[in-house]
């Protein structure tokens, strides 16, 4: 059986608890009304907040990464450069030694061409001189073998053939076969001589030479004579001109 009394008594604190929490502000009806959306609405913004910053600590790390990278990127081609430049430099100075090497025995080629051109400049001279002044001897009386065709035919010498023989292996070129057909020329001259024996005494004689074709073979070695005396001439010009010129 309930009191009476204690029944008004859980009606009114009833009453005042519910008076404790009844909003009368429209604001606060509001936020009481629409608290759940409200609070999701803030909870995703904070996931928005927490998303842009892991996204933006997360381009930081990018751009960082990117950055270094790009450094090594550049630090690598320098040292590439680097590389190159000295390659370069090295191929450089290799080129210009090889230049130098190449000038240098180019010099001695040209020393050595004129010298043996002079020399054959000088034995073509000689040569031209010795048919000359063999023309000038008492010329054959008869067409037979005669003393005055063996003192022609002996006139004309073959000084400094030996050594212009081993010079035009290295130097003669196409005018070696020249060369080569004028000591034979020379040879064959000198040697249409003989010695004849005197039948009664059986003593040798004076000797004599072949008068026939003498002058014809004056004038062949004379011409081949001239063309290597200017085969020479123009070889000591041009080696002339190479070892005028400065060396680079």
């Amino acid at each position: 059986m309930h009191h009476p009394g204690l029944r008004v008594v859980a009606t009114t604190e009833r009453q005042y608890i519910t008076n404790m929490y009844e909003v009368k502000e429209p604001l606060w009806q509001f936020i009481d009304h629409w608290q759940t959306l409200i609070a999701g609405g803030l909870a995703l913004f904070a996931g928005i907040v927490t998303v842009w910053g892991t996204l933006r600590a997360a381009n930081r790390q990018v751009r960082a990464a990117n950055d270094a990278a790009d450094r090594e990127v550049k630090a690598a081609a320098d040292a590439a450069n680097r590389q190159i430049s000295a390659a370069q430099e090295q191929t450089a100075t290799a080129q210009h030694q090889t230049a130098v090497t190449r000038e240098i025995e180019r010099r001695r080629i040209a020393r050595e061409g004129y010298a043996f051109h002079a020399m054959l400049e000088a034995v073509m001279s000689a040569v031209i001189g010795d048919v000359e002044a063999a023309r000038k001897l008492p010329a054959p009386l008869s067409e037979g073998d005669t003393r005055e065709a063996y003192a022609i035919r002996q006139r004309v010498k073959r000084a400094g053939f030996i050594e212009l023989r081993h010079a035009f292996l290295r130097f003669g070129g196409t005018r070696t076969t020249e060369f080569l057909q004028l000591d034979k020329e020379i040879e064959d001259l000198s040697a249409q001589c003989t010695t004849p024996i005197n039948p009664g005494s059986g003593f040798p004689m004076s000797p004599v030479g072949v008068s026939a074709g003498l002058f014809e073979q004056l004038d062949r070695i004379e011409r081949q004579a001239t063309e290597l005396l200017d085969h020479a001439t123009d070889g000591m010009k041009r080696c002339r001109e190479e070892l005028a010129k400065e060396l680079k």
